[in-house]
């Protein structure tokens, strides 16, 4: 089964049509079909809201909220067993769009697509897209060129920056001061700062900064804890700090997150 332009399974409630793309907010309420289909164009599914088991021909995996996943054009898939109510953020491009910024299927590797920075931008191209005024179209250009265009270059990152990495993640609920790090991996810590932003594109402190964000968006959506509690075990300074650091971010306030 074929679906043209625009066109996907659940209700559509939302869309806007821009020169090279189209946004659409897809809410799923009631059963709909579990055949074998495929899309028009390529497109990118930010899950907002729910999930499903999805099936391609590598296999069946399970999606859920916080998830993106990427079609490419004509690439044949089936959802079943949908949780309701669900809410996909889909952004559909139109070949002039992958034309006009060389882009391929090349470029949308997993590690350019499932990871923060690309959830976070998201997020905040949905920001826009219900925003809706003047300037949000080329907000939204912006951002989405700067996301698909990024390169993964992980097999260059050298081992003790991947390490490094690691130990911010591992500890993602504390602060780790630069010269904690620095004597760790016994390098400087102008190194560390510089090396850092190389190879993933921000500060140390902002990544330490998604991260928290992360965390606590799972929380929110997964869990009823109060706010002032998720910013304690995510390692905000307090409840104003988190708000501050969500819409700095992201362009939402935390209790919007539940709403979305």
């Amino acid at each position: 089964m074929k679906l043209e332009q625009s066109k996907f399974l659940g209700i559509t409630k939302n869309r806007y049509d821009y020169e090279s793309y189209s946004i659409s907010l897809v809410n799923y309420h009631e059963p709909v079909s579990e055949e074998w289909h495929y899309h028009e164009n390529t497109h990118i599914s930010l899950i907002l809201q729910g999930g499903n088991m999805e099936s391609r021909k590598n296999g069946d995996f399970q999606v859920t909220t916080g998830e993106i996943m990427f079609y490419n054009e004509g690439e044949l898939h089936c959802n079943k067993y949908t949780a309701f109510p669900s809410k996909n953020l889909n952004i559909e491009f139109k070949n002039d769009f992958l034309n006009k910024n060389e882009l391929a299927p090349k470029h949308f590797t997993k590690s350019n697509i499932q990871n923060i920075d690309t959830y976070l931008s998201l997020l905040n191209v949905y920001n826009e897209f219900r925003l809706g005024d003047l300037y949000s179209a080329n907000t939204i250009d912006f951002s989405l060129n700067q996301l698909l265009k990024s390169e993964d270059n992980s097999s260059h990152i050298p081992i003790w920056v991947l390490h490094l990495k690691e130990i911010i993640e591992d500890r993602w609920d504390e602060f780790i001061s630069l010269n904690e790090l620095a004597a760790t991996f016994n390098v400087h810590p102008v190194t560390i700062s510089k090396y850092f932003r190389k190879y993933y594109n921000c500060t140390l402190g902002d990544y330490m900064r998604k991260i928290k964000i992360e965390k606590a968006l799972s929380l929110l959506i997964d869990t009823d804890k109060p706010i002032i509690e998720i910013s304690d075990i995510c390692g905000f300074s307090d409840q104003s700090h988190m708000i501050k650091v969500f819409k700095a971010y992201i362009g939402f306030l935390p209790n919007q997150i539940r709403s979305l």
